[in-house]
């Protein structure tokens, strides 16, 4: 099913280059109105486990079309607090983006998140035409 914004749970994960540290998996809820966006990440504290377990970040960013671009502010906890630039391609039903994250000056690497209410938002809608009686094709 295609969705018309990026709204929704997200969950992914990012890898650093060579596999220098774990991947690490993340989980974000994002709203989107007009093209802009922002969230609220959370992931494992896997630099710094011993300060805290988890890391909180707010995200702001931007869609054009399938192109998506993002920064990530890390708001202290878990030991961090910097800024990660993101910027991928979404697929056509905007459920699935692909791409690169950055640390200007430090490092990159790759990352992927795939929205968590696809399937949710898609047995509502069937719910519904069963109870307005509409056969699915």
């Amino acid at each position: 099913m295609a969705h018309a914004t990026l709204s929704g749970s997200w969950s992914g994960a990012y890898r650093y280059p060579g596999d220098a540290v774990p991947e690490t998996v993340f989980n974000v809820q994002i709203e989107e109105v007009g093209g802009g966006f922002t969230g609220a990440m959370q992931e494992p504290s896997l630099l710094r486990p011993n300060l805290e377990p988890v890391a909180s970040a707010e995200i702001e960013g931007v869609r054009s079309g399938g192109e998506v671009s993002f920064a990530k502010f890390y708001d202290g906890s878990g030991g961090m607090a910097h800024v990660v630039h993101y910027q991928g391609t979404a697929d056509a039903a905007l459920t699935r983006i692909d791409g690169r994250w950055n640390i200007p000056g430090d490092w990159s690497g790759t990352f992927f998140m795939t929205r968590d209410d696809a399937g949710a938002e898609a047995q509502a809608e069937e719910r519904a035409k069963e109870t307005i009686g509409v056969q699915s094709p």
